[in-house]
């Protein structure tokens, strides 16, 4: 069976620059976001894209999330592919602040983990269905008031941002950057708190991570009522406190005695896909086994080199199953 071709990956951007100077910024008349976002049909062709008949497509995962995506199977959904990677492709463009990891060159789930080496308590915020939780009416105020965009620009930016004008979509590949600049005043007012205290924070995607002095509950609740005056909400159940001397687990990588490592579950998972990979009854079972292994594999490889040579060996030896899925 043919492999279906994969989109193209977004560029890694090599020079940044501030947020005044995107391309987004400052525009004022529709005619002038034709230009940016490359669009050669008609106004009307563009406002009626996100609406469009075969643009998203919508399912749900084993746990019961809803996943909305652009539909590439479809023209029009390849065409809002199109204009959503562009407008993700101008924002990485600008200069991130120090404490954002996602979607950064250079920066990674381990870089946002090595952040908290220091020897002090940490807190741990999750922020609650985060794309869902961005809507809109998020969207277009911060092309409003972060971009300086007009009106009707704003309106239309957000409009191909969202899924049904209602959110940003869970599989968008504009989601990410879009979210964190439409909540970056939060941020930086979490970020102001935590620098004044001599602590560390980073964010990778909604996952948020303080570890500073004396780091308590009052300063979580402090963060919840942040978030909460913009209507978003802190994970109850995900969120807490982290004592100094606990070992700390950040984006996949454990934090013990102020060095990383994979975590203890990263091991026990890899040992059961082998017991698996051992007891598959069906092509089916077996294919799905090592496509599971690996990804935990190259997990752990990126974490401790020591895994590089293993994680390399065994996608060699299993490289049939591999090439037959």
């Amino acid at each position: 069976m043919q492999k279906r071709k994969k989109p193209p990956r977004l560029e890694t951007p090599k020079k940044q620059y501030a947020l005044t100077d995107c391309a987004l910024s400052g525009i004022r008349g529709i005619g002038q976001l034709l230009h940016v976002l490359r669009w050669e049909g008609s106004r009307q062709e563009l406002e009626d894209l996100p609406a469009a008949q075969g643009s998203y497509k919508v399912w749900r995962t084993d746990q019961g999330r809803a996943i909305q995506a652009v539909n590439l199977k479809e023209a029009n959904g390849s065409k809002l592919r199109q204009i959503q990677a562009r407008i993700a492709v101008l924002l990485r463009r600008v200069l991130p602040p120090e404490y954002r990891h996602s979607g950064v060159r250079g920066r990674s789930f381990i870089t946002n983990a090595q952040q908290h080496l220091q020897d002090d308590p940490s807190i741990k915020l999750d922020i609650k269905s985060f794309y869902p939780s961005t809507t809109f009416q998020h969207v277009r105020r911060f092309f409003v008031e972060a971009m300086r965009c007009s009106g009707d620009v704003a309106f239309l930016l957000a409009k191909l941002c969202c899924y049904q004008q209602r959110h940003l979509p869970t599989g968008g590949v504009h989601s990410e950057v879009v979210a964190f600049y439409c909540h970056k005043r939060s941020f930086d007012q979490l970020w102001e708190r935590v620098k004044a205290r001599s602590g560390k924070m980073s964010v990778y995607v909604d996952d948020i991570m303080l570890t500073m002095p004396n780091a308590s509950l009052t300063d979580l609740e402090w963060a919840r009522r942040l978030f909460a005056k913009q209507r978003v909400k802190i994970h109850p159940g995900k969120s807490k406190v982290l004592s100094k001397r606990s070992i700390k687990v950040i984006t996949g990588v454990e934090i013990r005695g102020g060095k990383t490592g994979a975590p203890k579950e990263q091991h026990r998972l890899i040992k059961q896909r082998f017991d698996e990979i051992r007891a598959a009854a069906s092509a089916d079972e077996l294919a799905g086994a090592v496509k599971s292994l690996l990804g935990h594999l190259d997990h752990v490889a990126q974490i401790d080199p020591r895994f590089v040579n293993r994680a390399r060996g065994t996608r060699a030896r299993l490289k049939a199953v591999i090439d037959h899925n």
